[in-house]
């Protein structure tokens, strides 16, 4: 993803000499609950799709099949064995056995990006580290505002949450996640959109990630509201739950880019969508938990080096410069 992004960068040049960036992480978001990637899921993203029919799709773009190891590889362009995560992190510090962490002398993507004069902000996941110099205020990020680990429930409240604002615990976060870490990362836009130097914005959803409703004694995750609408359509119960979080992350991504265009910013703003591995499925003892995700055609899916865990869905979007309706299968 590094090499990717930075390539991209340098192509750049002949438009904006610092292009302003949106990246968004989804989580544990299967490779067929991309409609562009494949036409019979019942997930209905007009957002991503209208996105990827304006940029260059990758339908072959393949990762890590776990959530840390995988942004751990987004942020430093090096393999697990190399950059010191080949598992989620953990509590000792890094250097330990286990492959539990980055390694302090890896650089990441944030941190070349600060060292540039870009403005840092990270909304939502982070799963790269909790201990001093992993956090990401250590990690060239000027801002954060989300949770450390690696799952949070989706309604934050109270003694429920997580949420932290920098480096101190946020008492006051209250919400659905979807909505709060998109809040957030409009702010941060909004208020570096005007300024001389660009912004690097990481917007990392917890959608589609457990926990999530497959028995009707439990509650949604998603806003009812959303729920509805997929049951009313003739989406199973099973999957209502698991659809509804993935349309209402859509349709926070379409607030963002309408954010964009309103700034006038757009046209200097490359959008990178990408899932950190691929989804979760039914299967007895699946890992991440038993949830209904969708990857297709594939084998497989998240914790399993099948296809399904590995080829996820990948789209990269600039106003006016990156070809419309783009299709890289390499």
């Amino acid at each position: 993803m590094l090499v990717l992004v930075g390539a991209s960068l340098f192509g750049m040049r002949c438009f904006a000499a610092t292009p302003n960036i949106l990246f968004i992480v989804s989580d544990d978001h299967g490779w067929g609950d991309l409609p562009s990637n494949w036409d019979n899921t019942e997930v209905q993203l007009p957002t991503l799709d209208a996105l990827a029919n304006r940029g260059v799709r990758f339908p072959n773009y393949h990762t890590v099949p776990l959530c840390g190891p995988s942004r751990a590889c987004m942020f430093t362009g090096q393999y697990s064995t190399e950059n010191g995560m080949w598992r989620g992190p953990g509590s000792q510090p890094l250097g330990s056995p286990g492959y539990r962490g980055i390694k302090r002398d890896v650089k990441m993507l944030s941190q070349y990006l600060s060292e540039a004069g870009y403005a840092t902000g990270a909304f939502g996941k982070w799963h790269l580290g909790s201990l001093e110099g992993e956090v990401p205020n250590d990690r060239g990020f000027d801002e954060f505002h989300g949770f450390l680990g690696g799952a949070h429930p989706y309604w934050i409240a109270g003694s429920r949450s997580k949420i932290m604002h920098n480096r101190e615990h946020d008492p006051l976060a209250k919400g659905h996640a979807t909505e709060l870490f998109t809040q957030w990362a409009e702010d941060f836009i909004r208020e570096n959109a005007g300024k001389e130097s660009p912004f690097f914005c990481y917007l990392a959803y917890n959608a589609v990630h457990g926990p999530l409703r497959v028995e009707k004694s439990k509650p949604a995750s998603a806003p009812e509201a959303w729920v509805k609408k997929a049951l009313d359509r003739g989406v199973s119960f099973l999957r209502s739950d698991y659809v509804a979080i993935l349309e209402h992350m859509d349709h926070n991504i379409g607030q963002l880019v309408s954010v964009l265009d309103e700034l006038g910013v757009a046209e200097n703003t490359l959008i990178v969508f990408v899932s950190d591995n691929g989804g979760c499925t039914m299967e007895e003892g699946a890992a991440g938990g038993r949830f209904p995700g969708n990857n297709g055609p594939l084998r497989g899916g998240k914790a399993t080096t099948y296809q399904g865990g590995l080829n996820v869905p990948f789209v990269m979007n600039w106003k006016g410069k990156l070809p419309q309706s783009g299709l890289v299968s390499d």
